[in-house]
């Protein structure tokens, strides 16, 4: 088993002693693992507001222990994690332990440093996330907050069990992809991962904000509900340009009744099955356009749309725009 533990709350010093451990070098701020431990990466950027972010896409060639010991000082890291587990992944925090097998999981969750924080996870496991680290001041400081505020306070006083289940839906999948996608030679890299890295964060108290505003902090479903859900969200974005499964067949895939899964799905992510299958077609839609290269009828006909005013009907609704607009616009 590979171990590596510390106790500090800086991602230079981790990433540099990281490599000192492994024996290899860190090249711009990135460190490919040694394949006796793993194949990928780690990237470490510190970005001009003096929040530090760790970008991890590996997959483990031995069994991994990573284990941030806790400090006397209180720093935030915000987690958004991709895990693809085929034996067994255990995360803990402090005393808690949150057991995974045999499965995929893609959550964002907040720890702090004065609790340890650990992954212990078995060969073949791919992981791939963004850490954003922070100080409570500056979390204060973003959100308009004071460091008590009830918000805060209440979220991180929360168990593992209900604390850690806020699912990277497409929007958060759409944000971390432009993160690492990003070019190292792209001038506005920096720009680039400091924009779409607070717009991480604000999703994410904004969403933790609503939630407890509307009663649904404590999401009124279990562990394997919202498993199901997760997977069915999976299963219905994998590929957006083709038509959607039906209802019948995304309920058969997880064992439950239509009428639960539509049930659970609203209360998970808010909207309903297909509108929210809409609003990542039409995400889709704008990122193709704006990338240059394709038309607005071609990406109409991509999506399936044999009528282009039903298209753009769709565009502007969800945006507020027309497609054409938006390419003049941009």
């Amino acid at each position: 088993m590979f171990q590596f533990d510390f106790a500090y709350t800086d991602y230079e010093q981790l990433i540099n002693d990281l490599a000192e451990r492994l024996n290899v070098p860190v090249i711009n701020n990135k460190l490919i693992f040694p394949e006796r431990v793993a194949t990928g990466s780690l990237t470490f950027v510190k970005l001009p507001n003096g929040i530090h972010v760790n970008i991890i896409n590996a997959r483990f060639t031995d069994d991994w222990l990573i284990w941030r010991r806790k400090t006397k000082e209180a720093f935030y890291t915000l987690r958004f994690h991709e895990l693809i587990i085929p034996d067994t992944l255990e995360i803990r925090i402090g005393d808690e332990r949150l057991k995974e097998s045999n499965t995929t999981r893609m959550i964002a969750y907040l720890t702090n440093s004065l609790q340890d924080w650990a992954y212990l996870a078995s060969k073949g496991t791919v992981y791939k996330g963004i850490d954003v680290l922070f100080n409570a001041s500056w979390l204060a400081d973003y959100l308009g907050l004071r460091p008590s505020d009830d918000v805060l306070s209440t979220y991180l006083s929360l168990q593992v069990e209900n604390v850690h289940r806020e699912p990277l839906d497409s929007e958060y999948r759409r944000l971390i992809r432009e993160i690492v996608d990003v070019e190292q030679s792209n001038p506005m890299r920096l720009a680039v991962i400091q924009n779409r890295i607070m717009l991480l964060i604000e999703r994410f108290f904004l969403r933790l904000y609503e939630r407890r505003k509307n009663a649904y902090f404590d999401i009124p479903l279990s562990r394997t509900d919202i498993d199901r859900v997760m997977h069915v969200e999976a299963v219905l974005t994998k590929d957006i340009f083709e038509p959607a499964p039906t209802i019948s067949q995304l309920a058969r895939m997880v064992s439950i009744s239509e009428s639960k899964l539509k049930k659970d799905f609203k209360v998970l992510y808010g909207v309903p099955v297909y509108e929210y299958f809409q609003k990542v077609r039409m995400q889709a839609a704008r990122d193709k356009l704006l990338a240059g290269g394709h038309s607005v009828k071609e990406v109409a006909m991509e999506l399936g749309y044999s009528n282009l005013s039903n298209f753009t009907i769709a565009f502007k609704k969800e945006f507020g725009l027309l497609p054409s607009k938006l390419l003049t616009t941009y």
